[in-house]
C-alpha cells in the first residue's frame, strides 16, 4: 500500500504553483500540487547529521541520550539525561532518541514533539520564534555547521566558487543559481573583509553553513 501511494503522480505532485490550476481550486482540494509542510523535528536532526556526514546508521539497540544544552537537567530523578560517552552513538539517528515522558529532547519540543503526558499524544504542527532560535542558537546546530564546513574547506583546490557550490549540494542536492552564488561569495568576502586572515574567512563560512541549514528550503518538504 505505501508502495503503491508514493509512486502515484498525486503523491509525487511539485508544490510549485500554477494560475491556471489555482483559479479552478484555489483550496487544493482536488491536489494538483503537493502542500508543503514543515519536517518532523526527528527528521530535521537526522538530515543535519546527514549533511555533516556523521549519522551513525547502526541499526536496533538502546535508546540513547545525546548532549543536550546546560541547565535543562538538573540532575534530579525526574529529569535525569546523562548524554553518551561515545559520540557516534550520540550520532545515531532521531528513532532511537530516548523518549522520557518528563524531558523530551529540546529540538524535538521545539518542532512540535507530541506531547508525552498524554495518553492518546497528537503531533501538531506550528511556526513559533523557538524553532528560529533553536537554528540559531543552539550548540549542537552551530557543531553541525562547523562540521559541514569541514566538509567543504578541507578538500583542497577547490575555488571559493566551487566551495559554494558544494555546500548547495551537501544541504541542498542541488547546484547553487547565479544570483545565490554571488550573494554568498559577497557575504564571505564582506565578512573576511572587515576581520582578515583565514580564521575569518573560515568563521564565515560557518555561519554560512549555518543559514543554508536553517533555510526554509532545507526545513521544509516541497
Amino acid at each position: 500500500m505505501h508502495r503503491l501511494i508514493m509512486l502515484s503522480n498525486t503523491y509525487q505532485q511539485s508544490s510549485g504553483y500554477q494560475a491556471e490550476a489555482a483559479k479552478v481550486d484555489p483550496d487544493n482540494k482536488l491536489l494538483w500540487r503537493f502542500d508543503r509542510r514543515r519536517l518532523e523535528g526527528e527528521v530535521i536532526r537526522d538530515s543535519m547529521l546527514m549533511a555533516t556526514g556523521q549519522l551513525n546508521l547502526k541499526m536496533g539497540g538502546p535508546g540513547v541520550f545525546p548532549p543536550i544544552p546546560e541547565g535543562i537537567s538538573n540532575g534530579s530523578k525526574y529529569l535525569s539525561w546523562k548524554p553518551e560517552t561515545d559520540p557516534a552513538e550520540s550520532d545515531r539517528r532521531s528513532v532511537y532518541v530516548f523518549v522520557k515522558r518528563n524531558l523530551r529532547y529540546p529540538m524535538f519540543e521545539a518542532y512540535d514533539f507530541p506531547d508525552t503526558s498524554e495518553s492518546c499524544p497528537r503531533r501538531y504542527s506550528t511556526v513559533s520564534p523557538n524553532q528560529p532560535l533553536v537554528g540559531m542558537n543552539d550548540e549542537l546546530v552551530r557543531q553541525w555547521s562547523r562540521e559541514v564546513a569541514n566538509r567543504v574547506l578541507n578538500d583542497a583546490g577547490l575555488s571559493p566558487e566551487q566551495q559554494v557550490e558544494r555546500a548547495f549540494r551537501i544541504v541542498f542536492t542541488r547546484a547553487p543559481k547565479d544570483d545565490e552564488r554571488q550573494a554568498v561569495l559577497d557575504f564571505l568576502n564582506q565578512q573576511t573583509g572587515q576581520i582578515g586572515g583565514p580564521t575569518a574567512r573560515t568563521a564565515a563560512f560557518v555561519d554560512f553553513c549555518q543559514a543554508l541549514l536553517n533555510s526554509n528550503e532545507f526545513l521544509y518538504m516541497n
